[in-house]
């Protein structure tokens, strides 16, 4: 049986019930602090256009001559043989400081959790740190971009946005970055639910950050992924909430996953299934 027939599945208050899921309150702030687990083998990197907003709007705002007039840019370069630099904090493996120095751009990631950083490739233009978003230990007024991709609410936005202010440079852009599946579609919604994913965050509800930034712009991406659902199950093992869980939480979540999966949709091991996801890119300036 393929997953043809997912699109028309629909939640009902029963399934919430089948196999209840416990969350261990032992625990408490970041998860990710303590272990990283598959975290950048499963989780999506970022679509080309939510970095191409970042840098657009970085070389808009850097790029400017005496007169006021706009310095044309190409890629992580704002002027010729200048490169922008990039704080990506809260950076976790890296999958944003990547893409960000592929394009040109010399990236500071900051990182807390070791565990996380010992995930990361080695990239040419990304230099590692061990800071937090409240006190990244950057330099004042260094960066043309701060970004904060799929990491803003795990910090204290009052004081991680007069940090980000404190690092930027005249001008800077802050970048709020969330990669979400698309909860709009009954099955994808039912999936996020299972896994406990919290990708909720909405578009009519920008970051307030501290700092004293502008208003706040958004751009939304859609796009899709593809994976198995043996990797789905292995995304699974690396959202907070299963981070957090006793071991009999974890396994419950997980026989949710496979009977959904394997059973309500109908997938067999290794077919694709095809993810829709959208990605929100918030940006403001100082």
């Amino acid at each position: 049986m393929s997953g043809s027939g997912e699109a028309a599945d629909r939640p009902h208050a029963s399934d919430a019930a089948v196999l209840p899921y416990v969350v261990s309150a032992a625990d408490g702030g970041n998860p990710f602090v303590r272990e990283g687990g598959s975290y950048d083998s499963v989780r999506p990197a970022y679509p080309d256009e939510a970095v191409a907003a970042l840098l657009g709007a970085a070389s808009r705002s850097r790029g400017r001559g005496a007169a006021g007039q706009a310095v044309p840019a190409r890629g992580g370069v704002a002027r010729a043989g200048v490169p922008l630099r990039a704080a990506d904090v809260g950076a976790g493996t890296g999958k944003m400081s990547e893409l960000l120095a592929r394009a040109g751009v010399l990236v500071d990631a900051v990182e807390p959790s070791e565990a996380m950083r010992a995930q990361a490739s080695a990239v040419p233009g990304v230099t590692w740190h061990g800071g937090v978003a409240e006190d990244t230990r950057l330099p004042d007024g260094m960066y043309d971009i701060v970004v904060f991709a799929q990491s803003w609410h795990w910090v204290d936005p009052e004081r991680a946005g007069i940090e980000a202010a404190r690092i930027l440079a005249p001008g800077g852009v802050l970048g709020i970055v969330w990669n979400q599946m698309a909860v709009s579609i009954p099955w994808v919604h039912r999936l996020t639910r299972i896994m406990r994913s919290g990708d909720v965050h909405r578009p009519d509800r920008p970051p307030v950050p501290g700092g004293g930034f502008g208003p706040m712009t958004l751009t939304q991406v859609a796009w899709e992924d593809r994976m198995t659902p043996e990797e789905i199950l292995t995304l699974g093992t690396t959202r907070s909430s299963y981070i957090r869980s006793s071991p009999t939480g974890r396994e419950r979540m997980q026989a949710n996953l496979r009977w959904y999966l394997y059973e309500r949709l109908g997938y067999a091991p290794g077919e694709q299934v095809t993810i829709p996801y959208a990605t929100l890119v918030w940006l403001t300036h100082l």
